[in-house]
């Protein structure tokens, strides 16, 4: 990991305070990952799913490439994040894709109905 990974990470959180998240409070985390072909992306998805991230594949028309959206249900922690960036790193490059960075959504504290 090189420093902009890190500071990207780091900046990311200090949004999520400052736009009222709790960062003691579980989020849903997405990361997003993007790759050329549907049978690289089918086999990161399954690398995806053994590490536990559920996870959804398409077809971006516009570049004709596979993204997937996978997530977590987590307390966004920065060594946390960072560790994942590295497993995700890993599965992209093993289908000639890329991982793009991630996005977290506040839990309600409230039970689902």
């Amino acid at each position: 990991m090189n420093a902009t990974e890190h500071s990207s990470d780091a900046e990311a959180l200090a949004q999520l305070v400052k736009s009222g998240s709790d960062l003691s409070k579980l989020h849903r985390v997405e990361f997003l990952l993007r790759f050329p072909t549907e049978d690289d992306a089918a086999l990161a998805t399954s690398q995806l799913e053994d590490l536990a991230f559920a996870t959804t594949t398409e077809r971006d028309e516009a570049t004709d490439e596979w993204v997937i959206l996978a997530s977590k249900v987590m307390y966004p922690v920065e060594s946390d994040l960072m560790g994942l960036r590295d497993k995700l790193n890993i599965v992209a490059a093993g289908g000639h894709g890329a991982y793009e960075g991630w996005r977290a959504t506040p839990l309600s504290d409230r039970a689902p109905n």
